[in-house]
């Protein structure tokens, strides 16, 4: 986590460099290749609006799991000009995993076996452990997370297999996990 506003600035400006870039190239893309950035094709909005649905369904999901299970008062306090850097992780995260990890061109059982190795590591990267009720929860979050955006960007909505739907799902679930924690008093704006 970012322990200073300039921090979350940096990975915010390293966010949005990378999606200038990723838009650049969606700009003038070919329709059957890709160039360097991956999934840099366009795609139709019933695909962002799925891709945004299902983060949501997800994220309140983990809230209820956690209230139901009596262990959403051990979240950390988080500084508010942390929601930059979720912002920031919601493209570059995107582009990691589900772009150069993961080629447009991945099918069936490769495909399968990227999902799920891909998201063991996203979600013990973004580790919480599994020592707790807590951690296990939200470590079970992130794996489901993840596999839904892998979903996001290979599935019949999204025939050209744009990483846009990935990045606009991320985002609504950072930007809901945000919303959450503040409500709930975990965002520290002093």
């Amino acid at each position: 986590m970012p322990s200073n506003p300039f921090e979350s600035l940096a990975y915010l400006a390293l966010g949005g460099t990378v999606l200038v870039l990723w838009r650049r190239e969606l700009r003038r893309a070919e329709p059957d290749s890709e160039a360097f950035w991956p999934g840099a094709r366009p795609c139709g909005w019933p695909a962002l609006a799925w891709a945004s649905a299902g983060a949501l369904v997800l994220t309140l999901l983990e809230t209820g799991l956690e209230i139901r299970l009596g262990v959403s008062s051990a979240q950390t306090v988080i500084p508010s000009h942390f929601l930059l850097a979720m912002l920031g992780a919601a493209v570059v995260e995107e582009v990691a995993f589900r772009g150069f990890a993961s080629p447009s061109d991945l099918r069936g059982a490769r495909l399968l076996a990227v999902a799920v190795i891909g998201s063991a590591v996203f979600a013990w990267i973004h580790g919480h452990g599994v020592s707790d009720t807590k951690g296990m929860v939200s470590t079970g979050s992130a794996f489901a997370l993840s596999l839904w955006f892998y979903a996001c960007r290979f599935n019949p909505l999204n025939p050209g297999r744009s990483l846009a739907p990935a990045m606009v799902a991320h985002a609504v679930r950072n930007l809901a996990v945000f919303g959450i924690k503040d409500a709930q008093g975990f965002v520290g704006w002093g």
